[in-house]
Protein backbone atom coordinates (compact mmCIF):
# COMPACT_ATOMS: atom_id res chain seq x y z
CA UNK A 1 0.00 0.00 0.00
CA UNK A 2 1.14 3.43 -0.72
CA UNK A 3 2.30 5.87 1.86
CA UNK A 4 0.99 9.05 2.09
CA UNK A 5 3.19 11.39 0.91
CA UNK A 6 3.68 8.73 -1.88
CA UNK A 7 0.17 8.71 -2.95
CA UNK A 8 -0.04 12.52 -2.67
CA UNK A 9 3.13 12.81 -5.01
CA UNK A 10 1.25 10.57 -7.94
CA UNK A 11 -2.27 12.82 -7.60
CA UNK A 12 -0.08 16.08 -7.83
CA UNK A 13 1.52 14.46 -11.09
CA UNK A 14 -1.98 13.59 -12.44
CA UNK A 15 -3.24 17.02 -11.42
CA UNK A 16 -0.64 18.65 -13.50
CA UNK A 17 -1.02 16.82 -16.27
CA UNK A 18 -5.02 17.23 -15.79
CA UNK A 19 -4.44 21.17 -15.82
CA UNK A 20 -2.03 20.99 -19.00
CA UNK A 21 -4.55 18.85 -21.22
CA UNK A 22 -7.48 21.03 -19.85
CA UNK A 23 -5.33 24.70 -21.05
CA UNK A 24 -4.40 22.60 -24.19
CA UNK A 25 -8.02 22.06 -24.84
CA UNK A 26 -9.75 24.61 -22.90
CA UNK A 27 -11.87 26.06 -26.43
CA UNK A 28 -12.79 22.81 -26.96
CA UNK A 29 -13.68 21.72 -23.62
CA UNK A 30 -15.59 24.65 -22.59
CA UNK A 31 -17.99 25.60 -25.89
CA UNK A 32 -21.40 24.53 -26.18
CA UNK A 33 -20.45 21.15 -27.19
CA UNK A 34 -19.74 18.67 -24.96
CA UNK A 35 -18.69 14.85 -26.00
CA UNK A 36 -18.48 11.72 -23.70
CA UNK A 37 -14.90 12.38 -23.69
CA UNK A 38 -14.79 15.81 -22.52
CA UNK A 39 -17.12 14.38 -19.53
CA UNK A 40 -14.14 12.47 -19.08
CA UNK A 41 -11.64 14.79 -18.61
CA UNK A 42 -14.16 16.97 -16.54
CA UNK A 43 -14.46 14.35 -14.05
CA UNK A 44 -10.51 13.97 -13.55
CA UNK A 45 -10.45 17.71 -13.32
CA UNK A 46 -12.35 17.38 -10.66
CA UNK A 47 -10.57 14.52 -8.90
CA UNK A 48 -7.02 15.31 -9.21
CA UNK A 49 -7.49 18.83 -9.25
CA UNK A 50 -10.34 20.47 -7.19
CA UNK A 51 -10.83 17.40 -4.85
CA UNK A 52 -7.42 18.13 -3.53
CA UNK A 53 -7.84 21.87 -3.45
CA UNK A 54 -11.51 20.87 -0.85
CA UNK A 55 -9.10 18.80 1.00
CA UNK A 56 -6.39 21.95 1.60
CA UNK A 57 -9.54 24.03 2.34
CA UNK A 58 -11.04 21.44 4.83
CA UNK A 59 -7.50 21.98 6.82
CA UNK A 60 -7.77 25.62 6.39
CA UNK A 61 -11.17 25.15 8.29
CA UNK A 62 -9.64 23.50 11.02
CA UNK A 63 -6.80 25.91 11.60
CA UNK A 64 -9.63 28.86 11.29
CA UNK A 65 -11.32 27.49 14.18
CA UNK A 66 -8.22 26.28 15.90
CA UNK A 67 -7.33 30.54 16.30
CA UNK A 68 -10.59 31.34 16.86
CA UNK A 69 -10.48 29.20 20.47
CA UNK A 70 -7.14 30.68 21.03
CA UNK A 71 -5.35 27.63 20.16
CA UNK A 72 -1.75 27.28 18.80
CA UNK A 73 -0.95 25.41 15.67
CA UNK A 74 2.08 23.01 15.91
CA UNK A 75 2.05 21.49 12.93
CA UNK A 76 0.64 21.85 9.58
CA UNK A 77 0.47 19.10 6.48
CA UNK A 78 -1.04 18.66 2.86
CA UNK A 79 -1.05 15.70 0.53
CA UNK A 80 -3.41 16.21 -2.02
CA UNK A 81 -5.61 13.80 -1.09
CA UNK A 82 -5.02 13.88 3.30
CA UNK A 83 -3.94 16.72 5.32
CA UNK A 84 -3.91 17.41 9.26
CA UNK A 85 -3.51 20.02 11.70
CA UNK A 86 -1.36 19.34 14.76
CA UNK A 87 -2.76 22.11 17.60
CA UNK A 88 -2.60 22.96 21.11
CA UNK A 89 -4.66 24.55 23.37
CA UNK A 90 -6.81 24.77 26.02
CA UNK A 91 -10.54 23.48 25.01
CA UNK A 92 -13.88 22.89 26.37
CA UNK A 93 -15.58 19.73 24.76
CA UNK A 94 -18.11 22.20 22.67
CA UNK A 95 -15.03 23.88 21.16
CA UNK A 96 -13.26 20.68 20.27
CA UNK A 97 -16.43 19.49 18.55
CA UNK A 98 -16.50 22.96 16.87
CA UNK A 99 -12.88 22.63 15.38
CA UNK A 100 -13.47 18.98 14.39
CA UNK A 101 -16.50 20.00 12.50
CA UNK A 102 -15.02 23.11 10.59
CA UNK A 103 -13.11 21.12 8.15
CA UNK A 104 -16.29 18.44 6.95
CA UNK A 105 -18.16 22.11 7.06
CA UNK A 106 -16.30 23.56 4.98
CA UNK A 107 -16.90 21.24 2.14
CA UNK A 108 -20.45 20.93 3.02
CA UNK A 109 -20.51 24.57 2.18
CA UNK A 110 -18.19 24.09 -1.00
CA UNK A 111 -20.95 20.90 -1.98
CA UNK A 112 -24.19 23.03 -1.50
CA UNK A 113 -22.48 26.23 -2.91
CA UNK A 114 -21.41 24.48 -6.27
CA UNK A 115 -24.66 22.36 -6.61
CA UNK A 116 -26.89 25.99 -5.86
CA UNK A 117 -24.43 27.50 -9.07
CA UNK A 118 -25.12 25.01 -11.34
CA UNK A 119 -28.68 24.81 -10.29
CA UNK A 120 -29.36 28.49 -10.44
CA UNK A 121 -27.04 30.26 -12.38
CA UNK A 122 -25.69 27.60 -14.79
CA UNK A 123 -23.53 28.07 -17.33
CA UNK A 124 -25.74 28.03 -20.54
CA UNK A 125 -23.48 27.74 -23.20
CA UNK A 126 -20.84 26.39 -21.06
CA UNK A 127 -22.48 22.29 -20.36
CA UNK A 128 -18.61 21.22 -18.85
CA UNK A 129 -18.74 23.89 -16.31
CA UNK A 130 -22.09 22.72 -15.12
CA UNK A 131 -20.83 19.34 -15.28
CA UNK A 132 -17.53 20.17 -13.26
CA UNK A 133 -20.02 21.86 -10.82
CA UNK A 134 -22.40 19.05 -10.52
CA UNK A 135 -19.65 16.59 -10.22
CA UNK A 136 -17.76 18.64 -7.33
CA UNK A 137 -20.83 18.90 -5.43
CA UNK A 138 -21.25 14.94 -5.27
CA UNK A 139 -17.60 14.12 -4.34
CA UNK A 140 -17.49 17.49 -1.73
CA UNK A 141 -21.10 15.99 0.27
CA UNK A 142 -20.03 12.25 -0.47
CA UNK A 143 -16.89 12.47 1.04
CA UNK A 144 -17.97 15.05 3.81
CA UNK A 145 -21.62 12.98 4.96
CA UNK A 146 -20.94 9.32 3.42
CA UNK A 147 -16.83 8.20 3.24
CA UNK A 148 -15.38 10.21 6.18
CA UNK A 149 -17.82 9.48 8.70
CA UNK A 150 -17.71 5.71 7.63
CA UNK A 151 -13.91 5.76 7.24
CA UNK A 152 -13.35 7.06 10.72
CA UNK A 153 -15.50 4.70 12.23
CA UNK A 154 -14.92 1.62 10.69
CA UNK A 155 -11.16 2.48 10.85
CA UNK A 156 -10.85 3.39 14.42
CA UNK A 157 -8.60 6.29 13.65
CA UNK A 158 -10.46 8.62 16.04
CA UNK A 159 -11.19 11.59 13.84
CA UNK A 160 -12.89 14.40 13.65
CA UNK A 161 -16.30 12.34 13.34
CA UNK A 162 -15.61 10.57 16.64
CA UNK A 163 -15.26 13.90 18.25
CA UNK A 164 -18.13 15.52 16.33
CA UNK A 165 -20.53 12.89 18.40
CA UNK A 166 -19.14 12.61 21.54
CA UNK A 167 -20.70 11.43 24.53
CA UNK A 168 -19.23 15.11 25.91
CA UNK A 169 -21.22 16.77 23.88
CA UNK A 170 -24.88 15.69 23.64
CA UNK A 171 -26.75 18.26 22.76
CA UNK A 172 -24.48 19.21 19.99
CA UNK A 173 -23.99 15.72 18.18
CA UNK A 174 -27.78 15.81 18.02
CA UNK A 175 -27.85 18.66 16.23
CA UNK A 176 -25.21 17.61 14.15
CA UNK A 177 -26.73 14.01 13.37
CA UNK A 178 -30.12 15.79 12.57
CA UNK A 179 -28.21 18.18 9.69
CA UNK A 180 -26.53 15.00 9.01
CA UNK A 181 -29.56 13.07 8.26
CA UNK A 182 -31.19 16.23 6.96
CA UNK A 183 -28.34 16.67 4.15
CA UNK A 184 -28.45 13.02 3.49
CA UNK A 185 -32.57 12.67 3.14
CA UNK A 186 -32.28 15.51 0.95
CA UNK A 187 -29.33 14.61 -1.82
CA UNK A 188 -31.30 11.32 -2.14
CA UNK A 189 -34.69 12.89 -2.54
CA UNK A 190 -33.16 15.72 -5.26
CA UNK A 191 -30.84 12.40 -7.46
CA UNK A 192 -34.23 10.93 -7.70
CA UNK A 193 -36.44 13.65 -8.76
CA UNK A 194 -37.84 13.54 -11.93
CA UNK A 195 -36.97 16.73 -12.04
CA UNK A 196 -33.39 17.22 -10.99
CA UNK A 197 -32.78 14.45 -13.34
CA UNK A 198 -34.26 16.43 -16.34
CA UNK A 199 -32.52 19.93 -15.31
CA UNK A 200 -29.16 17.77 -14.91
CA UNK A 201 -29.48 16.18 -18.31
CA UNK A 202 -30.06 20.31 -19.69
CA UNK A 203 -27.37 22.06 -17.65
CA UNK A 204 -24.73 19.28 -18.91
CA UNK A 205 -25.58 18.86 -22.39
CA UNK A 206 -26.90 15.56 -22.10
CA UNK A 207 -30.24 17.42 -23.38
CA UNK A 208 -30.66 20.13 -25.43
CA UNK A 209 -32.70 23.29 -24.22
CA UNK A 210 -35.01 23.90 -26.60
CA UNK A 211 -36.22 27.78 -26.86
CA UNK A 212 -39.32 29.25 -27.62
CA UNK A 213 -40.65 28.39 -30.82
CA UNK A 214 -38.90 25.94 -31.64
CA UNK A 215 -40.44 22.57 -32.57
CA UNK A 216 -41.22 20.04 -29.65
CA UNK A 217 -39.37 16.94 -29.24
CA UNK A 218 -42.21 14.46 -30.63
CA UNK A 219 -42.57 16.91 -34.04
CA UNK A 220 -38.56 16.68 -34.27
CA UNK A 221 -39.20 13.16 -34.11
CA UNK A 222 -42.33 12.82 -36.84
CA UNK A 223 -40.36 15.17 -39.03
CA UNK A 224 -37.20 13.00 -38.69
CA UNK A 225 -39.40 9.48 -39.11
CA UNK A 226 -40.18 10.97 -42.33
CA UNK A 227 -36.86 12.26 -43.51
CA UNK A 228 -35.67 8.53 -43.02
CA UNK A 229 -38.99 6.84 -44.30
CA UNK A 230 -38.41 8.99 -47.91
CA UNK A 231 -34.36 8.18 -47.84
CA UNK A 232 -35.42 4.59 -47.31
CA UNK A 233 -38.30 4.67 -50.17
CA UNK A 234 -35.72 6.34 -52.76
CA UNK A 235 -33.17 4.09 -52.25
CA UNK A 236 -34.94 1.37 -52.98
CA UNK A 237 -37.05 2.47 -55.54
CA UNK A 238 -36.16 -0.19 -58.72
CA UNK A 239 -33.97 -2.05 -57.00
CA UNK A 240 -33.32 -5.80 -57.66
CA UNK A 241 -34.66 -7.27 -54.96
CA UNK A 242 -38.70 -6.75 -52.98
CA UNK A 243 -38.08 -5.16 -49.98
CA UNK A 244 -40.48 -4.34 -46.42
CA UNK A 245 -39.93 -1.06 -44.95
CA UNK A 246 -41.00 -0.02 -41.88
CA UNK A 247 -40.33 3.28 -39.67
CA UNK A 248 -40.77 3.73 -35.97
CA UNK A 249 -40.48 6.41 -33.29
CA UNK A 250 -37.98 5.01 -30.36
CA UNK A 251 -36.88 6.45 -27.28
CA UNK A 252 -34.58 9.58 -28.47
CA UNK A 253 -35.02 9.09 -31.71
CA UNK A 254 -36.33 7.64 -34.60
CA UNK A 255 -35.60 4.41 -37.25
CA UNK A 256 -36.08 2.92 -40.71
CA UNK A 257 -36.07 -0.95 -41.16
CA UNK A 258 -35.37 -2.48 -44.86
CA UNK A 259 -35.78 -6.15 -44.91
CA UNK A 260 -35.38 -7.99 -47.77
CA UNK A 261 -34.66 -11.68 -48.57
CA UNK A 262 -31.53 -13.24 -51.49
CA UNK A 263 -29.39 -16.13 -51.27
CA UNK A 264 -30.90 -18.11 -48.74
CA UNK A 265 -30.69 -15.30 -45.73
CA UNK A 266 -32.64 -12.79 -44.42
CA UNK A 267 -31.23 -9.35 -44.47
CA UNK A 268 -31.80 -5.97 -42.46
CA UNK A 269 -30.55 -2.35 -42.99
CA UNK A 270 -31.37 -0.79 -39.75
CA UNK A 271 -30.84 3.56 -40.27
CA UNK A 272 -31.15 4.97 -36.73
CA UNK A 273 -31.16 9.21 -36.27
CA UNK A 274 -31.03 10.83 -32.98
CA UNK A 275 -32.10 13.41 -32.10
CA UNK A 276 -30.97 17.64 -31.43
CA UNK A 277 -31.51 16.88 -27.82
CA UNK A 278 -28.38 14.56 -27.96
CA UNK A 279 -25.31 16.59 -27.86
CA UNK A 280 -23.51 14.13 -30.49
CA UNK A 281 -27.03 13.90 -32.81
CA UNK A 282 -25.95 11.41 -35.60
CA UNK A 283 -27.32 8.69 -38.07
CA UNK A 284 -26.52 5.41 -37.84
CA UNK A 285 -26.94 2.94 -40.36
CA UNK A 286 -26.73 -0.85 -39.27
CA UNK A 287 -26.90 -4.09 -40.77
CA UNK A 288 -28.17 -7.93 -40.30
CA UNK A 289 -27.94 -11.10 -42.08
CA UNK A 290 -29.97 -14.45 -41.10
CA UNK A 291 -29.96 -17.43 -42.48
CA UNK A 292 -33.98 -18.56 -43.29
CA UNK A 293 -32.76 -22.31 -42.37
CA UNK A 294 -31.73 -21.11 -38.83
CA UNK A 295 -28.31 -23.29 -38.79
CA UNK A 296 -26.01 -20.06 -38.69
CA UNK A 297 -26.40 -17.73 -35.80
CA UNK A 298 -27.58 -13.49 -36.89
CA UNK A 299 -25.24 -11.44 -37.83
CA UNK A 300 -24.82 -7.86 -37.08
CA UNK A 301 -22.38 -4.79 -37.72
CA UNK A 302 -22.66 -1.24 -37.71
CA UNK A 303 -21.16 -0.09 -41.28
CA UNK A 304 -21.63 3.60 -41.07
CA UNK A 305 -22.09 7.03 -39.11
CA UNK A 306 -23.17 10.34 -40.46
CA UNK A 307 -22.66 13.00 -37.98
CA UNK A 308 -25.34 15.78 -37.55
CA UNK A 309 -28.78 15.97 -39.17
CA UNK A 310 -28.47 14.97 -43.25
CA UNK A 311 -31.00 15.59 -45.31
CA UNK A 312 -32.94 12.52 -46.88
CA UNK A 313 -31.12 13.06 -50.43
CA UNK A 314 -27.89 13.52 -48.09
CA UNK A 315 -29.05 9.81 -47.23
CA UNK A 316 -29.57 7.81 -50.52
CA UNK A 317 -26.49 7.74 -51.76
CA UNK A 318 -25.52 5.59 -47.91
CA UNK A 319 -28.37 3.51 -48.07
CA UNK A 320 -28.08 2.56 -51.99
CA UNK A 321 -24.24 1.27 -51.44
CA UNK A 322 -24.94 -0.35 -48.54
CA UNK A 323 -28.02 -2.64 -49.84
CA UNK A 324 -25.87 -3.54 -52.23
CA UNK A 325 -23.11 -4.36 -49.78
CA UNK A 326 -25.21 -6.62 -47.66
CA UNK A 327 -26.91 -8.08 -50.34
CA UNK A 328 -23.20 -9.44 -51.23
CA UNK A 329 -22.89 -10.97 -47.35
CA UNK A 330 -22.50 -14.60 -47.27
CA UNK A 331 -22.95 -14.77 -43.61
CA UNK A 332 -19.68 -16.75 -43.42
CA UNK A 333 -16.93 -13.64 -44.36
CA UNK A 334 -17.75 -9.97 -44.59
CA UNK A 335 -15.63 -7.67 -45.02
CA UNK A 336 -16.03 -3.82 -44.73
CA UNK A 337 -16.08 -1.67 -47.95
CA UNK A 338 -14.16 1.21 -48.47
Amino acid sequence: MFDTPILGLIVAVAAVATLVDTWRDRAALFDARFTADERQRMLRLAMFVLLPLSVLAHEGGHALFVKIFGGEIVDFGFYMVYGFVAHVGRYTPLELGLIAFSGSAVNIILGVGAFLIAWFRPFRERPAINYLLFVFAALELFNALIFYPVFDAMGGIAGDWSTIYSRDTPVFSILIGLLHATLLGAAVLIWRSPRFQAGYAERTGLRRVRQPGEMSEQDEQREMTGILTVAAALATDGWRNRVQLMAENQLGGSQAIIRWESGGFQRALLVHATLSDDPDQHVEIHAAIEPDNKEMPPYERTLARIDGKPTAQELVPYIRRFLDFVDSWNGATVTTPN
